[in-house]
């Protein structure tokens, strides 16, 4: 079977299927669909049968379930990749969002250890050096690129030359 393209004014791609016009990315994601459980299905609710309401979305993807009957997995206003990334976040038995979560969650602690650890390890060897020096004063610039001057004399550092000064 030739099937035809077409661009309406809308500026989408519609294909004729067989004296049905279909969106050809609504196409595509219903073949998405299919590829990711061969057991889902893609339906469009027919705008003029009476037993669809206004507030009824207009595409149902639905599941063909072991005795033959269907069940609706969800509902959308629109096909688009949101629809697929929809049903993926829901399959638990291919995605487990608690162990997705959790390995999340570890990633960014871990993360965050390291930077403090690293944090801790510079204030350390900043503290030996600065003990170890025999000079009456230390200047060291900080992570915001101030200079910093600690004098024996006058224990409160001052930045910048004495612009700032900690209190």
């Amino acid at each position: 079977m030739e099937v035809e393209m077409v661009v309406l004014d809308d500026g989408k791609n519609y294909l004729d299927m067989g004296g049905v016009w279909v969106e050809s990315d609504a196409l595509r994601i219903a073949q998405a669909v299919k590829e990711y459980d061969d057991n889902l299905e893609v339906i469009c609710l027919d705008p003029a049968d009476p037993r669809v309401k206004i507030t009824s979305a207009p595409f149902l993807v639905i599941q063909r379930m072991a005795n033959g009957t269907y069940q609706k997995v969800l509902e959308a206003w629109e096909l688009d990749n949101r629809v697929l990334e929809r049903i993926w976040a829901a399959d638990q038995q291919k995605n487990d969002q608690l162990n997705t979560l959790e390995k999340w969650e570890k990633a960014i602690k871990d993360g965050q250890d390291k930077r403090y650890r690293e944090q801790l390890d510079e204030a350390n060897e900043l503290s030996l050096d600065i003990l170890a020096s025999k000079a009456s004063g230390y200047s060291f610039r900080n992570k915001m690129d101030d200079k910093v001057k600690l004098h024996e004399n006058n224990p409160i550092p001052t930045l910048n030359d004495g612009k700032k000064s900690f209190s």
